[in-house]
């Protein structure tokens, strides 16, 4: 393989990675854009809940609740505080605690920021007040998984470091082992081989490879004792039989390069011999 070969190669290669990283980018967008949703619709739904909870300090209740929202979403952390800013209850992560200053609300009174536990896991946080009759008495956190995206990205990754590795290995054993590429051509001649012999040829029909007359297959279609005297060109009312006969009108195979005129027929018979002849040999 030359170098222009392999440049070549690589700037394909690079092309692909560059339209598949683009496509794994707006992936990753809309499955954090599917996350915020989820998250801010939940927040939202669980502050209406645990208000009265809340208000009662019933933190048997709140911690119910909570532990059944995270049973139905992928909530990895939940938890409530008071006006006071004192922890009520939480649920799953522990680790995972309110941001003093979390970002600007989303739009949606709910506060949203991407962060990760201990373990280096990706979350999305959402924090959100507890209103009842227009009075804060409280304040949600939950905290979502952001595997998905993780997910698509490494994807993205494992591709892209296999497809290098995979280019990598073809240019080097084409370029050292050029006899491998003769491998697929090899394989597909046996195979076949192996599947020509499935034709019952007893009872099929032989097609001429010139002239593409059918006749039913024995070892005595293409026995002729001399083609020489061969009538390949018969006088239109010549109605005998396959093989002719010396005697009849017309242009025998033998004297077909005198005839000037058909020399572009020659031309042709030759030329679709020698596809016959290397389609057989192959």
């Amino acid at each position: 393989m030359r170098l222009r070969h392999v440049i070549i190669s690589l700037v394909v290669w690079g092309v692909v990675l560059g339209t598949a990283y683009l496509t794994t980018t707006i992936r990753i967008d809309r499955a954090k854009s599917k996350i915020r949703g989820a998250g801010i619709e939940t927040i939202q739904e669980l502050s209406k809940l645990v208000s009265l909870p809340l208000l009662d300090s019933n933190a048997q209740t709140i911690h119910a609740m909570l532990v059944y929202a995270a049973k139905k979403a992928d909530i990895v952390h939940a938890s409530v505080l008071d006006h006071q800013n004192e922890m009520v209850t939480l649920t799953g992560a522990e680790q995972v605690m309110p941001a003093k200053n979390p970002p600007a609300d989303s739009g949606e009174h709910v506060s949203v920021w991407e962060g990760e536990l201990p373990d280096h896991k990706k979350i999305f946080s959402f924090a959100s007040d507890v209103i009842y009759s227009g009075t804060k008495i409280g304040r949600i956190h939950i905290a979502l998984s952001a595997k998905e995206p993780l997910r698509i990205r490494n994807q993205f990754i494992i591709v892209a470091v296999s497809s290098f590795l995979v280019l990598l290995l073809l240019i080097v054993a084409i370029r050292y082992f050029p006899g491998i590429c003769a491998i697929p051509a090899s394989l597909t001649n046996i195979y076949r081989r192996d599947h020509g012999s499935d034709v019952a040829l007893e009872n099929s029909l032989i097609k001429c490879p010139l002239c593409g007359t059918q006749k039913p297959f024995s070892r005595e279609v293409f026995k002729r004792s001399n083609f020489g005297r061969l009538l390949i060109i018969k006088a239109s009312s010549n109605r005998s039989g396959a093989g002719g006969d010396a005697d009849l009108k017309g242009v025998r195979l033998s004297d077909l390069a005198k005839v000037d005129d058909l020399s572009w027929f020659k031309g042709r018979i030759l030329l679709r011999c020698a596809e016959i002849i290397k389609k057989l040999a192959a």
